[in-house]
């Protein structure tokens, strides 16, 4: 069927079965379906939710206790918007206010997940995807929102490519968008975001013809080369963070001037490397 797939996995069978069992009779007249999978196949369902899975498992999406509350609070407060949001086209709400959080340990295992579900509906038209800004960085704080990086052939294939990821769980978000290199020159890019209310996300579809694919790919690994790079970068997040009034457009904008200079810094290190 059409609509959200979420998939119910677990060491307790007994128990996996019952959350399955409970959510889909939650699910019924829903465009949700919901299967008992023993183990998921990567990027195959929108939501993988554990039952008596062990915290270290980066299989699964969220964990929930077999309880009838837990169930049904999973359902009302991620399952049911998520699907709703994914059939009317319509992006997951998010604070336009700057929060930094501590590193979280599972952005990388969070990230794997949500490339496989591209991956699988994209096909040959992604050349790469990737892993992007600050969490990908471990060790640096950052909004809780991955941002993932999808290379194309050209601007028409972005655009095709963001469209179907909404069979990924994602939205196209319309345009203009473009990337900002280190020169000052604006590329055209296109851009989906999370339907899921759990998991913000920003899906960056480049053309391999633009600059901005590479440096975001050469920042990324230099900050990870160099603690004190990270330490430095933190610093201005902060700083501008901190700014009150400052929403999210103008922090990224503002980031601009000392992201362009790191990168003629990073461009330095890789020669050497």
């Amino acid at each position: 069927m059409d609509g959200l797939k979420v998939a119910v996995t677990g060491s307790d069978d007994a128990a996996a079965r019952e959350v399955a069992d409970r959510l889909a009779e939650l699910a019924a007249g829903a465009p949700v379906a919901v299967a008992l999978v023993p183990a998921p196949e990567p990027g195959a369902h929108h939501l993988v939710v554990g039952v008596a899975v062990p915290e270290e498992d980066g299989t699964v999406d969220v964990r929930v206790s077999r309880s009838g509350e837990a169930v049904r609070e999973l359902w009302e407060g991620r399952i049911a918007p998520f699907a709703g949001n994914l059939a009317r086209r319509r992006r997951a709400p998010r604070r336009q206010q700057v929060v930094l959080t501590q590193p979280d340990p599972t952005w990388p295992a969070q990230a794997a997940r949500l490339k496989a579900r591209l991956a699988r509906v994209l096909g040959e038209r992604a050349r790469r995807i990737d892993h992007i800004g600050s969490t990908s960085v471990p060790g640096m704080a950052a909004k809780d929102i991955i941002d993932l990086q999808v290379v194309v052939d050209d601007l028409a294939t972005a655009v095709e490519a963001a469209a179907l990821s909404h069979e990924a769980g994602f939205v196209h978000v319309a345009g203009p968008f473009y990337g900002i290199d280190r020169h000052g020159t604006h590329h055209d890019e296109q851009v989906a975001v999370d339907a899921d209310p759990g998991r913000p996300v920003n899906v960056h579809v480049h053309p391999v013809s633009s600059p901005i694919w590479a440096e975001m790919l050469l920042l990324r690994d230099w900050l990870r080369a160099d603690p004190a790079h990270r330490r430095e970068y933190e610093a201005v997040k902060r700083e501008l963070a901190a700014r009150p009034g400052h929403d999210v457009n103008d922090y990224s904008l503002d980031k601009m001037p000392w992201i362009s200079r790191a990168l003629g810094r990073a461009q330095a290190w890789a020669r050497r490397a």
